[in-house]
């Protein structure tokens, strides 16, 4: 540390992390940014300039000689996680990955391994797990599954014993999207992997997380593993999840919806900026601020209805560039991301555990490739627990 503060590095500085990364360590009161790297040295540079960094390079392995650095983020392309992890680790140096961790099982032993070799915190940013809307949205139905409340006038089944189905919970995410947001890269085989592998693993560990301390059993998953597909994740303990992606969608409708029905009750997640609640007597409708929100004046109301008055002024105002007045001046909603540094900082500092470990990283590249496998072989697939419980020497 220096000046009581985490020194960290950036490797990789696109698009990602101009949106989020650099802004965000340098928002933070315990971090100082001393590095940016980048294979465009001149980009690296122009970054370093801008968000104060010090030093600039385009080689990860001189920043990983530093001594003083203490923190890394990686937001490159997902083929190099491993060897930047592995260098880090074998300098002691905590580790914080873009999704996903990696593309392949074997890639993510060895960055498990790594980690608990040299006794280094390790956080990957699928970051869907800390966006507050959906901590409050788990908790009111941790809430209802431990003391189920009802409308008055509901039917209450009283003559027979419930039957296992009316007990399980089922988490629908409704995921839709333009197929022109994702760059040729993301469907390269050797550079993304689709976009199960570079995108849909933020669900998969969203329905990990959300049904802890479940584990899944069973995946099926039909569509395609480059674009559109559906994905549905049975639990042991009973619950399901299932992921409806859709690449034929537009922007001028929110991409992300949850829905989760248990309990003769619906809780429902609107974009991260609105929860409504049905079936429990006096539900009301909670609201969260976005990340970045530049028109808290002209709409100073918050919830799902005010975030469509501010997109739509938002892309008024963009032309036929809304790319440009995005970097310019951002309308984002807060989907976890600041919520995942604050986390990974805290355990690093504290000696907390991670809140969202190499573990976790793992178990959503796995189910990743098993989705894969279900839709090219038409069929539903086991998790077994020997694969997702792994034991390292």
């Amino acid at each position: 540390m220096k000046n009581n503060k985490l020194v960290v590095a950036q490797i990789g500085c696109g698009k990602f992390a101009q949106s989020q990364d650099l802004p965000n360590i340098g928002n933070h009161p315990q971090l100082e940014l001393k590095w940016c790297c980048d294979i465009n040295a001149g980009h690296a540079a122009e970054m370093a300039n801008k968000y104060g960094a010090t030093h600039s390079t385009a080689d990860f392995n001189e920043v990983i000689a530093d001594p003083e650095v203490d923190l890394i983020k990686i937001a490159t392309t997902h083929e190099v996680h491993l060897p930047i992890i592995e260098a880090a680790a074998a300098r002691g140096i905590h580790i914080f990955c873009e999704k996903p961790m990696a593309m392949e099982i074997t890639e993510a032993y060895k960055i498990i391994r790594a980690v608990r070799r040299n006794n280094v915190k390790m956080c990957v940013d699928l970051n869907r797990r800390m966006a507050p809307s959906m901590h409050a949205l788990r908790e009111r139905w941790l809430r209802q599954t431990a003391n189920p409340q009802h409308q008055s006038w509901r039917y209450i089944e009283t003559t027979r014993p419930m039957m296992a189905e009316e007990d399980c919970t089922n988490l629908l995410i409704n995921i839709q999207d333009e197929s022109s947001s994702y760059g040729m890269g993301h469907m390269d085989p050797l550079y993304g992997g689709g976009i199960i592998i570079g995108e849909s693993v933020h669900w998969l560990d969203l329905a990990c997380w959300f049904f802890a301390p479940q584990l899944p059993i069973e995946i099926t998953a039909w569509g395609s593993s480059r674009l559109s597909h559906g994905i549905t994740l049975k639990f042991n303990g009973g619950d399901s999840a299932t992921l409806v992606f859709s690449n034929s969608g537009t922007f001028d409708y929110p991409k992300e919806m949850y829905q989760v029905s248990s309990k003769a009750a619906l809780f429902q997640n609107l974009f991260f900026v609105e929860n409504r609640y049905w079936g429990m007597p006096d539900a009301q409708p909670e609201f969260f601020p976005l990340q970045y929100d530049p028109f808290t004046r002209e709409v100073p109301e918050q919830g799902f209805e005010s975030y469509m008055k501010k997109y739509r002024l938002h892309t008024e105002r963009a032309g036929d560039n809304l790319k440009k007045i995005e970097n310019a001046k951002p309308l984002m909603v807060d989907k976890g991301h600041v919520g995942m540094w604050n986390g990974f900082i805290d355990a690093i500092l504290n000696g907390k555990p991670s809140p969202c470990d190499e573990i976790a990283g793992f178990m959503s590249t796995y189910l990743a490739q098993l989705a894969i496998q279900s839709i090219e072989l038409k069929q539903t697939l086991p998790v077994p627990i020997e694969k997702i419980t792994p034991v390292f020497v």
